[in-house]
């Protein structure tokens, strides 16, 4: 099946996506000027994911040849090349780099989802001490996943040393560290992806607007579903078309994924109405930077500051809120390494 893939198709689906990625992305920030007339954190996390992306397109562009060529070594098709050719040494370093672009990538989308969160609920106190929780979580997570890509060949000094990186007992920690990748990226994606359901059915909305806005929020499902998918080629036959197939998919959409929730301001008549009236394209209130202008009761009975989101507007003011949610996931991953490959 993936056999057909060159690295010249490949480098064609990696920029095609990563140029829609970009132009949804420019899209996201002028809706949300539009809606808002300023930007938030979200805004700021999700602009550091695109220039990621970029860079791990560029280092994938240039990685692929090296990671072909492995492939090739590992399946006998091609003679190996002394251990002391400097092949191997380039390929371990294009390996490193875009494993951390990688984790870099999707952990920056996923904290766009957080940050978006923060801002849409921000009036339910159990939602904030459950916001940190899954912070500190997530941010732990990231650093495990970026500490053992120094280790992943076993000692840190060995990072580079291809003879030790293809050693049985190096696989074995290979493969190992494989998993728990995903099962660390896939399960802090589900976190993301559940964390704001169970708000979303305390908004006074139309039952097909809160199975609307929790698909939206659900869409990091298909991220985690690449992740799993890629390590499960990665485990098994390790072609290099394949994992590298999955990996462009994982990352790309990701970005993609996290830009689409703003642009549900233009599914409905009165967002589009709003969007281009008054020459400036009009000022239209966005829950999703906390802009409504509606004061609302906490939970503790309290009232809100003006200006944060509310759950207690009419439907018909609901149905003209951008109802943006950055729906998450994903997991790192990296070059394959013929038997070793992720």
């Amino acid at each position: 099946m993936y056999e057909t893939l060159s690295v010249q198709s490949l480098n064609a689906l990696l920029w095609t996506l990563t140029t829609i990625a970009i132009l949804l992305s420019l899209g996201r920030f002028a809706i949300r000027y539009a809606t808002a007339s300023r930007f938030y954190w979200d805004d700021a996390s999700h602009l550091l994911s695109v220039l990621l992306l970029i860079a791990l397109a560029g280092a994938y562009t240039a990685g692929f040849p090296y990671s072909a060529r492995t492939a090739r070594i590992g399946l006998k098709e091609e003679a190996a090349p002394p251990l002391t050719d400097s092949f191997y040494h380039i390929y371990l370093q294009y390996r490193l780099v875009v494993t951390l672009l990688v984790f870099m990538v999707l952990w920056t989308v996923k904290a766009t989802f957080l940050l978006f969160y923060r801002l849409f609920f921000e009036v339910s106190r159990t939602f904030i001490r459950l916001w940190w929780a899954a912070v500190a979580f997530i941010f732990a997570s990231f650093w495990v996943c970026i500490g053992s890509t120094f280790t992943i060949c076993g000692s840190a000094s060995d990072l580079y040393d291809f003879k030790i990186c293809s050693s049985p007992q190096a696989l074995h920690h290979i493969r190992a560290t494989y998993k728990y990748w995903c099962a660390l990226n896939v399960s802090s994606d589900l976190i993301v992806i559940i964390l704001p359901i169970s708000m979303v059915w305390g908004l006074q909305l139309r039952k097909l607007q809160k199975a609307t806005l929790a698909g939206i929020f659900s869409l990091g499902l298909v991220v985690a579903v690449f992740d799993i998918l890629r390590t499960v080629e990665s485990l098994q036959s390790g072609t290099f078309s394949g994992v590298a197939l999955w990996s462009s998919l994982e990352a790309t959409i990701a970005v993609i994924v996290a830009s689409l929730p703003l642009y549900r301001v233009l599914l409905t008549s009165k967002g589009r109405k709003y969007l281009v009236s008054s020459g400036r394209m009009g000022r239209y209130n966005d829950i999703s930077d906390g802009q409504t202008g509606v004061e609302r009761k906490c939970s503790d009975d309290k009232s809100s500051r003006y200006g944060k989101p509310s759950v207690d507007n009419s439907r018909d003011e609901l149905e003209t809120q951008n109802l943006a949610s950055p729906s998450y996931v994903v997991q790192g991953q990296h070059f394959p390494l013929a038997h070793l490959s992720h």
